[in-house]
């Protein structure tokens, strides 16, 4: 009982729940714009809860592609860094650079990593791969792109550097799953050919009515999906 309570004063007073209890206060006690903080404080909470972030996310996760080729090479797309941490690609960006040296391994390819940023992840993430590759005692060519801020330049850029290295674009596509469909719209603006290999995904199963209840991590995910749905139209539209 005493785990419940914790879970459900956790959930209400720390966000996004404080918020979604100060939206219903203002619906009931404000003299103006009732339906507004009533509507915000509805949108709130389901955009917090598992289900719906699940829901949000399921029809990104679950797509594929696979063209009829043999891929000349990895691309692993960043998913953003720390310059101050010891490894320094961030948690969703770790997932993406290690599975993509399992496939440049696997398969004996060269590997591409695509982020530039502020930070220049592509050369973060290299440094971590070398640690890696000390360990494992492997190596692999490594090669950089560190002029993208999106993953539009992600694909113009990484096309530029497959016409310097002489490369065919035919490629394993390393991303988050929740990120893939948008990425494959755009690489294949760019000419490439594609075996989709998606990591990190964030869809979880439903294992209790707390799952009901408002979380931080839940709101993110929401966020995250409703960033790659805008993110798909505009490269529909491009």
């Amino acid at each position: 009982m005493n785990f419940y309570l914790a879970k459900i004063f956790t959930a209400f007073f720390l966000p996004p729940g404080i918020f979604i209890i100060i939206l219903i206060l203002g619906a009931f006690f404000a003299r103006k714009f009732k339906f507004l903080f009533a509507l915000s404080a509805i949108i709130m909470y389901l955009l917090s809860i598992t289900p719906i972030s699940n829901a949000l996310l399921s029809p990104l996760e679950n797509f594929k592609h696979k063209d009829n080729i043999t891929p000349k090479a990895v691309v692993v797309l960043g998913g953003g860094a720390n310059p101050k941490d010891i490894l320094k690609a961030s948690p969703d960006g770790f997932k993406r650079e290690i599975y993509g040296l399992i496939l440049a391994k696997k398969y004996n390819l060269p590997l591409i990593i695509s982020g530039g940023g502020f930070s220049k992840e592509a050369n973060l993430y290299k440094k971590d791969l070398n640690l890696i590759e000390k360990i494992c005692k492997c190596k692999i060519p490594i090669f950089l792109e560190q002029n993208s801020f999106n993953t539009y330049q992600n694909a113009k850029y990484t096309a530029k550097l497959f016409k310097t290295l002489g490369l065919k674009k035919e490629i394993y596509l390393v991303t988050s799953a929740y990120h893939m469909k948008r990425a494959v719209i755009l690489f294949k603006k760019f000419g490439f050919k594609i075996i989709t290999k998606p990591v990190d995904f964030k869809t979880t199963p439903i294992n209790s009515i707390l799952d009901f209840l408002p979380k931080e991590g839940s709101f993110h995910k929401s966020y995250k999906a409703i960033h790659e749905y805008i993110g798909i139209l505009r490269a529909k539209l491009r």
